[in-house]
């Protein structure tokens, strides 16, 4: 009787290139993501191994976790890209998750450095012009959040549901304190 190597699924590497690389898969990306959820328990059994967490998946997106809990200056720039292209439509009058995911974009049409509020924001940042935030649309296309077309037509795709729910919690915790003018008597 012969002792065969189990299968292997057949998107490993490109699966860890990309996972190694800060992309996040979701369902837009086919074959490999029906890869990561029907063998999960396999991949995050072996990427342990080698060092890395998946996520577990919950929420449709596989990614890496962060190793420490210090964010950097790129997940800085993605987090206040976001919440400005949140809180703009949320200003317009539009459900800001869906029309994130089913409108489309043009980058000279994004309020980053045309509307003063925002303006400040991205100058903290040392992000005041142009060429800079397409430096923040590039990376965000890196990293798996949205699709670039033509290098300037941005389509967002539903990775971007991870910055939803991180705006989504910090409003429930900020709306769960206690105001410092109350008082518990």
């Amino acid at each position: 009787m012969h002792n065969y190597p189990p299968t292997f699924p057949h998107a490993i590497s490109e699966i860890f290139a990309k996972l190694s690389s800060g992309y996040h898969i979701c369902i837009e990306d086919g074959d490999i993501y029906r890869s990561l959820t029907e063998n999960a328990d396999y991949y995050r059994n072996l990427f342990n191994i080698l060092g890395y967490r998946l996520s577990d998946g919950v929420d449709g997106i596989f990614y890496f976790l962060p190793t420490d809990e210090r964010i950097n200056e790129l997940s800085k720039r993605f987090t206040a890209f976001m919440a400005i292209m949140y809180d703009w439509l949320a200003d317009k009058g539009k459900e800001p998750v869906t029309s994130l995911t089913e409108e489309h974009f043009y980058l000279n049409q994004l309020p980053h450095l045309t509307v003063e509020q925002y303006k400040k924001v991205m100058s903290q940042l040392d992000v005041t012009n142009e060429k800079e935030l397409l430096k923040i649309v590039n990376g965000l296309h890196k990293h798996g959040f949205l699709m670039l077309v033509d290098g300037s037509l941005i389509k967002f795709r539903k990775t971007v549901s991870r910055f939803v729910t991180m705006f989504t919690e910090v409003a429930d915790r900020e709306n769960a304190q206690p105001d410092e003018g109350e008082s518990d008597d």
